[in-house]
């Protein structure tokens, strides 16, 4: 996934409820309307990953760029 996808990714879902909620119910729509390509290895990824999952690891990808910068 490039940079800018998981950036994009990220910031829906520490922003937006109803993305993650999407995200998890329907993933491959949830990122094609983030505009986000839902390859493979992506939707591989994101099977069985609850929204607290994908809220948490957004909130440890955050917390990793503040400490990087």
């Amino acid at each position: 996934m490039p940079q800018s996808d998981f950036q994009t990714l990220v910031n829906k879902v520490m922003s937006d409820d109803a993305f993650v909620q999407s995200l998890a119910s329907d993933p491959a729509q949830a990122l094609k309307d983030a505009g986000i390509e839902p390859t493979p290895e992506i939707m591989d990824a994101l099977k069985g990953v609850d929204v607290d999952s994908i809220r948490n690891l957004a909130t440890s990808f955050k917390g990793d760029q503040a400490a990087a910068a």
